[in-house]
């Protein structure tokens, strides 16, 4: 009889115990910041709220995107390399994001029960001629401003006139970004019932910009990069007290990082980057990446862990509970391993890479090369400028394996048939 009623008592809690809802996914991606614009990475602009998120959570030290900016949004929307998604900001002629084609990973956490909403800038479809993009893309929400042809002044990116469109309606104006922030606050306080995914991309030259005595005048270019740095930590801070009053952030996700490498090595002024050896740089394609995640890490954690922007499409999968699809490729590895404090080599990454047009680089731990023969020794050269010392017994055997490598990416369009490197050795 005891043993009857300790089974029953064992049923009714496994009945009334809730199953682990899976959680939020908030990813804010700023353009134009590079590491030297944010004080957790020895920047010094301040930036206390991005701060307050490194010591809570984790803060990456090496990971890099596409030194271009759209390339940048398509490779972590779809999760692939521009060799595969053949979408290039480098060159002439550039296409839409395109549903038939390419499938982004909040239409795949839409598909699987998350509310979905975008907020920010949109450059990857037309809007006036294609309403229902956004729709299409798996955002059930959205609330964008988006360069529009036939409708921008050459002016500054705050003042000019763009294409701004709330849930399908539509009307032209100036950037805004309160507007903008306090929608997506709007959709933390209402999505309570089913885990949410926020995607925020972020131009850096918010409006307005907060004038302070150091930002006089505004035709000064570092003066201007601190007003907006500034403004773009306050809106951060505003979102993360969203979160954080929700109730809801021990199960919350938030990953801050950066569109696109804009900066140039050793130079005190920030500049875009407008030449080739920015772009085909370590420095010109590394970007900041803080993650709080309370469900995976107490944080307070710096990490050198390798990752690149499309490693985003299969982290959120995984934790999504989103087994990969089988219909499509993915050049991304879920770094949920990484985050969870993993040592084990096999389970992260060894090497990352970075196109712009034909112009291939990959990099590991210490060494990068590209497909102009470039080799260098990152911990002892970072601004490449050296060649690897000959009594180097460790480089040749580096050199080989990050040839190996990029002997493997096809060099254009991609044949059907066309490996990829595998992610799952570590380096030797």
């Amino acid at each position: 009889m005891k043993s009857v009623l300790i089974a029953i008592a064992l049923c009714l809690f496994t009945t009334a115990a809730p199953a682990a809802e899976r959680p939020n996914l908030i990813l804010i991606m700023v353009d134009d910041i590079g590491q030297d614009g944010i004080s957790c990475y020895g920047g010094q602009q301040q930036t206390p709220n991005l701060d307050k998120l490194a010591k809570t959570g984790v803060r990456y030290e090496t990971v890099w995107c596409a030194a271009i900016e759209n390339s940048a949004h398509f490779s972590l929307l779809t999760g692939q390399y521009p060799f595969r998604h053949q979408y290039d900001a480098s060159q002439r002629g550039l296409k839409d994001l395109t549903w038939t084609k390419q499938t982004t990973f909040a239409r795949r956490l839409r598909e699987s029960g998350y509310a979905t909403a975008v907020g920010g800038h949109w450059r990857l479809n037309r809007l006036e001629k294609q309403s229902d993009a956004l729709q299409q893309h798996g955002f059930d929400e959205h609330c964008v401003w988006t360069k529009s042809d036939g409708l921008l002044p050459a002016t500054k990116t705050e003042n000019r006139n763009g294409y701004m469109m709330i849930n399908g309606h539509p009307k032209t104006g100036p950037y805004n970004s309160k507007k903008i922030n306090s929608f997506l606050i709007d959709f933390i306080r209402r999505k309570r019932k089913k885990p949410f995914l926020i995607f925020y991309p972020m131009p850096l030259d918010v409006s307005p910009r907060t004038p302070t005595p150091e930002t006089t005048p505004v035709n000064n270019k570092n003066a201007e990069f601190a007003a907006d740095v500034t403004r773009m930590d306050q809106l951060l801070g505003e979102l993360i007290e969203a979160v954080d009053n929700s109730q809801r952030a021990s199960n919350t996700l938030i990953v801050f990082t950066g569109g696109n490498g804009m900066f140039s090595s050793g130079s005190s002024v920030r500049q875009p980057l407008m030449n080739k050896r920015d772009r085909g740089s370590d420095w010109g394609v590394r970007i900041p990446l803080v993650v709080r995640a309370p469900f995976l890490t107490s944080g307070g954690r710096v990490s050198k862990d390798l990752i690149d922007s499309t490693d985003f499409y299969p982290t959120f999968l995984e934790l999504a509970e989103i087994d990969p699809p089988k219909d499509l490729k993915l050049d991304g590895r879920s770094f949920v391993p990484s985050l969870r404090g993993s040592e084990d080599p096999f389970e992260k990454r060894s090497w990352i890479f970075a196109q712009v047009g034909e112009f291939r680089m990959v990099r590991d731990w210490q060494h990068i090369l590209d497909t102009q023969g470039n080799f260098h020794d990152l911990t002892k050269d970072p601004h490449q400028q050296r060649d690897v010392s000959p009594l180097d017994k460790i480089a040749p055997g580096r050199r080989q394996r990050l040839e190996m490598i990029l002997s493997r990416f096809p060099q254009s369009t991609p044949a059907k048939s066309a490996p990829t490197p595998d992610q799952t050795q570590p380096a030797q």
